[in-house]
């Protein structure tokens, strides 16, 4: 739980916010049973499309990245001091949602006209409030310069099949925290490229969902580590593909011990996963068995032309806006 020691006895470690500009923060216009209502309709999560953005190769300056804090909270669940990860895992593998990573990672879905229906992937991750889910920043706001909202926002850890099988339900947002920096300047044409430089540094933002019944997400599903900017030695990337050859009925994972700095400033490594990955959990010291590890990033982009998967690095903006919105 939230005061526990982690893995090799250190006592967790969250500053609170150091900045008084902690970003766009904003509730959903949507009560929680407008959302559910909304996507009552099965059909419609079947209809659901992933988003994709693209980085032309080489061609964006990079950008410093978040600055790292140290800053850390461990997983609910016990985490092994010596995790035993996947090594190299380029070609994407159905994930075999062991120990918390049954219940933590999921499905996102939502709309920004209530027209066009789209889905993400998320990651509930340890917090006071046991009510927080990490996302791309660009699964909650539009990237066409005008801000817009996402609408609608449901959450669905362990989904399967198009959420036909729900196995610790379905959870409406209420409120979002993003980056302004994001917000400013992360700009895409219509095709999904990106147009703008460092706005994308901070393609991450934090949903605070509803209780139902009296209980957190947290309380039903448990909740991933998350640490804003740690030494990091291996990567498993977590998420819901939905282009071909994947329909997004499943979760699948990559891992790395050799990626590199990418432009955001966060790390980069060759993965195959296509959109509908977006927003899924990029975690440092993942142990297969427990299911546990730090979310230290999320699916941001792909470098034109490449499998090049691109993820910003969580860090004090990061810790900003989990704090303010956890508080709120």
């Amino acid at each position: 739980m939230q005061g526990e020691a982690s893995a090799g006895g250190y006592e967790p470690y969250l500053p609170e916010v150091v900045s008084d500009d902690a970003g766009l923060r904003e509730d959903f216009e949507s009560t929680p049973q407008e959302s559910h209502d909304f996507w009552s309709d099965p059909s419609k999560m079947e209809d659901a499309e992933g988003m994709e953005f693209q980085s032309p190769d080489n061609s964006l300056p990079p950008g410093p990245g978040d600055p790292a804090t140290g800053a850390y909270l461990p997983a609910t669940e016990t985490m092994p001091s010596k995790p035993n990860g996947y090594g190299t895992v380029a070609d994407a593998e159905v994930f075999d949602r062991a120990g918390l990573g049954a219940s933590t990672f999921g499905r996102l879905y939502f709309t920004f006209d209530g027209q066009m229906l789209n889905v993400c992937s998320a990651t509930v991750v340890n917090s006071k409030s046991g009510s927080i889910v990490v996302t791309a920043a660009h699964c909650v706001v539009s990237t066409d310069g005008t801000g817009t909202l996402a609408e609608s926002m449901i959450f669905v850890p362990g989904d399967r099949n198009d959420a036909q099988e729900q196995p610790h339900g379905m959870w409406a947002a209420v409120s979002v925290a993003v980056p302004q920096q994001f917000v400013d300047g992360a700009i895409t044409d219509e095709e999904g490229y990106l147009l703008s430089q460092e706005g994308w540094n901070y393609d991450y933002a934090f949903l605070k969902m509803e209780e139902k019944d009296g209980q957190t997400i947290q309380e039903a599903a448990g909740a991933q580590g998350i640490a804003f900017g740690i030494p990091v030695e291996t990567l498993t990337q977590i998420g819901y593909p939905s282009a071909a050859p994947y329909d997004g009925r499943e979760e699948y994972m990559c891992a790395s011990t050799s990626f590199t700095s990418n432009w955001q400033g966060g790390y980069t490594h060759d993965c195959t996963m296509t959109q509908g990955a977006s927003g899924g959990g990029w975690l440092a010291n993942y142990d297969s068995a427990s299911g546990t590890g730090y979310v230290v990033g999320v699916t941001s982009s792909i470098a034109m032309g490449s499998r090049d998967t691109n993820s910003p690095v969580l860090g004090q903006t990061a810790l900003n806006i989990y704090n303010e919105l956890d508080g709120s």
